[in-house]
């Protein structure tokens, strides 16, 4: 009897490995007659090829109020206190605990990497000054957030660090989802740069294709950067960011027939019209502008930035009357010579709400012959991408 169930334990656990496995081996694969796929992500640590910023945050006393309490390590002097809200869309107050102070004369800084409330068994780090080019020590913490249906603990990666007198923030991850359609495979990215100072997702994501057929990029351009509501090109198989979860282990995509129709400011999409004022009080209609390439130059003057303007007059004078640029911009000087579009203005809000979408932008639009975006970069990278672009 005892070799019977014997023998029943290790059937049964052989079916519970093959059915693992076969479960394993299917998931993230789909057919391309589904309108809709289901991505499951890793969360991986880094920035990889995308480009991460960074937060400012501010430390209370304290003595101030805060939503729990916590335990204190000893002997560090000025010590001030910093609750980083991990999930935004969760009405409780789910924090990543985090202290500054100052030890043997240096300024130091402790996270609650364990999340227990803690923080005399978590480690004291000296607060580096951000070299760009060589940021602080990643650090690994645990925390809790909702994947929209239940309260999980969850891991992430954190870089702080002094620019300047300012303590600055930012979370070190992406995600990575790979899949095959129709046993084609492909690779995806996602960050979110915008939101440095929390780990929920479904703010201002962005997801780029990292391989397409088993071809890996080794680079991410302005344009690859697809957001919600525009849509991946795998294979000439079109399928639109639907929706990502709120700790981006999912991500929907949804089939999209009608990309070539498309009115938008994405890549291969056709311009959207517009009728604008210039600050020389000409009326300026897109229409006008099918001759030749058309180059939409956003410049950012606020806070001291002259590069970007900078970058403007160079693409003019490379390019001269062979190309239409259009200078777009708040508080400029009235000019005889370009076309400058007042951002603020109202008669331009449409335009505003197609090609600049924000107060301050660097973001260049090129739009050909047959009206179709044909890129979009920062304007301080157009030496590298717009001579390619004119000539081919």
């Amino acid at each position: 009897m005892k070799y019977f169930l014997k023998i029943v334990i290790y059937i049964t656990s052989l079916f519970s490995i093959i059915s693992c496995q076969k479960n394993k081996i299917i998931q993230n694969q789909f057919s391309s007659l589904s309108d809709t796929i289901f991505i499951k992500t890793n969360k991986v640590k880094g920035s990889s090829l995308f480009d991460l910023g960074y937060g400012s945050i501010q430390f209370k006393d304290t003595a101030d109020t805060f939503s729990n309490s916590i335990i204190y390590p000893v002997d560090i002097k000025n010590l001030k206190r910093f609750q980083l809200k991990t999930d935004f869309k969760e009405t409780k107050d789910y924090n990543v605990e985090i202290l500054l102070g100052h030890k043997n004369g240096k300024q130091i800084f402790v996270v609650d990497e364990n999340n227990n409330k803690d923080l005399t068994d978590d480690s004291i780090r000296d607060c580096e000054n951000i070299i760009w080019s060589t940021p602080p020590e990643i650090l690994k913490t645990k925390y809790l957030i909702s994947n929209g249906q239940k309260i999980v603990e969850d891991s992430s990666w954190l870089c702080i660090g002094n620019s300047n007198g300012r303590i600055l923030l930012g979370k070190r991850e992406h995600l990575i989802g790979k899949f095959s359609i129709d046993d084609q495979n492909f690779e995806i990215g996602v960050v979110e740069p915008k939101n440095p100072g929390s780990f929920s997702y479904g703010f201002f994501p962005d997801i780029a294709i990292l391989s397409n057929l088993g071809i890996k990029k080794d680079s991410i351009s302005y344009s690859d950067l697809i957001q919600y509501g525009e849509v991946l090109n795998l294979n000439n198989k079109y399928y639109r960011f639907d929706s990502i979860s709120n700790n981006g282990d999912l991500i929907t995509l949804v089939k999209d027939n009608n990309f070539l129709a498309k009115i938008g400011t994405q890549k291969g999409t056709i311009a959207p019209s517009f009728r604008v004022i210039t600050i020389s009080g000409d009326t300026l209609k897109s229409s006008d502008l099918y001759n030749k390439f058309t180059v939409i130059a956003n410049t950012c003057g606020c806070g001291g930035d002259k590069k970007s303007t900078q970058s403007l007059y160079d693409i003019e004078k490379t390019f001269g009357d062979s190309i239409n640029v259009l200078h777009v911009d708040s508080g400029m000087e009235k000019s005889d010579i370009g076309v400058h579009i007042d951002s603020e203005e109202a008669f331009n809000k449409d335009f505003y709400n197609n090609y600049r979408k924000q107060y301050c932008s660097r973001i260049c639009y090129v739009i050909g012959k047959d009206n179709r975006i044909v890129e979009k970069f920062d304007i301080n990278e157009w030496k590298k991408l717009l001579p390619k672009i004119i000539k081919n």
